[in-house]
């Protein structure tokens, strides 16, 4: 079997080497599993960025017998992607053989071992992750689902694993941080728990019902499914209006009508925020709050944003918020990320990730209430 390695340096260079399986017999409640299907997406990328920051790095540690120079782990590691494995063995007996479990899994060909329990107020098909080496990586990458769908059903399976983690994103920033409903569920900071440039978040931040919202990079998975989650609030509940920015204002204009929403909608090129009815169209909704979301633009797209807004006087008195959710398609290098930190306090920017937003929400609701509500969307 085949491992993948990346350089945590510079995660432009990536290696490959064998490894024999594992002889070792398997430890009580834990199971033997090989990822089958792996998203590759630009979350990969940011997971290997800061992996040490965040301890993505910690769920998959380089197999101690890799050869040198692979088997330094504080220069090489194992990056992690959303997925399916297929269980080889198990000594969890609810778990058998060739069961299909959704989860974080190694970007990588080699067999892993995962230790298993199970909380009270979990679904019946979660489990969680307890291993010591794991115990600091945030609670969502340690949530492990039984998948119930048809084993064979491989498209089925693709679609989840491209697709859910990062729809994950756009319910949450939909159901939680701009709630339409604060008595089913609650206002959560977009980083609940860790310091930032705005300390609460009330349901007055929450509220978007007089709020005209700008996605910036609309194309991108995580802003298409921002898009289709604002799509099923309920009328009235806002915002006003969905202004998106993409490299594809076709194809992105004609999916938010299909959506059918019950706001205003358009979309547009990046070169065209230098224009005036841009400006003209996001004023005509009369927003007492802009809400700005930063996918992951091109560079120079949120400085030109952020100047159309602050420039048109039928905008510049609106209140301004505005979130960081993702970075764009390239390898960055950390000298990159301290360039961007430094413009989160320039412009007062909030960093947004799904991980915390969604603990929060299992905290406060309880894991059954929470997932209930996430599963029959995601359903649909």
């Amino acid at each position: 079997m085949d491992v993948h390695v990346v350089s945590k340096s510079n995660n432009a260079n990536h290696a490959t080497f064998p490894l024999p399986p594992p002889a070792t017999p398997l430890a009580p409640s834990s199971i033997r599993v090989r990822a089958t299907i792996l998203s590759l997406t630009s979350n990969n990328l940011t997971y290997a960025l800061l992996g040490d920051i965040l301890h993505w790095w910690d769920t998959y540690p380089v197999p101690e017998n890799a050869p040198a120079p692979y088997n330094d782990r504080t220069a090489w590691g194992v990056v992690p992607a959303w997925g399916f494995a297929t269980v080889l063995e198990s000594t969890i007996p609810e778990i058998t053989s060739e069961t299909k479990i959704w989860g974080y899994w190694p970007a990588s060909a080699h067999v892993v071992d995962l230790t298993l329990s199970k909380n009270e107020d979990d679904p019946e098909t979660h489990w969680i992750e307890t291993s010591l080496h794991r115990a600091a990586v945030l609670p969502l990458y340690n949530r492990y689902i039984i998948s119930t769908s048809d084993t064979t059903d491989e498209a089925r399976h693709a679609w989840e694993s491209a697709v859910r983690p990062i729809w994950q994103c756009g319910y949450v920033l939909s159901e939680y941080v701009f709630t339409p409903d604060p008595a089913k569920n609650p206002a959560i900071h977009p980083l609940p728990g860790v310091p930032s440039v705005k300390k609460d978040w009330t349901n007055e931040d929450a509220d978007i019902s007089k709020t005209v919202v700008i996605s910036l990079a609309a194309s991108s998975k995580t802003g298409r499914s921002a898009a289709h989650n604002f799509a099923c609030r309920p009328p009235g509940s806002g915002p006003l209006g969905l202004l998106q920015v993409t490299s594809s204002p076709e194809a992105i204009g004609a999916a938010a009508k299909a959506l059918k929403p019950h706001f205003a909608t358009k979309a547009v090129e990046y070169s065209d925020l230098a224009k005036s009815e841009v400006a003209s169209w996001l004023a005509s909704l009369s927003p007492s709050k802009i809400v700005i979301i930063d996918f992951g633009s091109r560079d120079g797209g949120f400085d030109a944003l952020h100047s159309l807004v602050k420039s048109h006087e039928g905008l510049s008195a609106a209140e301004l918020v505005i979130l960081a959710v993702g970075f764009q398609q390239k390898v960055y290098t950390l000298a990159d990320v301290a360039a961007a930190q430094a413009a989160v306090g320039a412009h007062g920017i909030i960093q947004l990730n799904t991980g915390p937003i969604l603990d929060a929400a299992l905290r406060i609701q309880g894991a059954r209430r929470a997932f209930e509500g996430l599963e029959e969307r995601w359903g649909r």
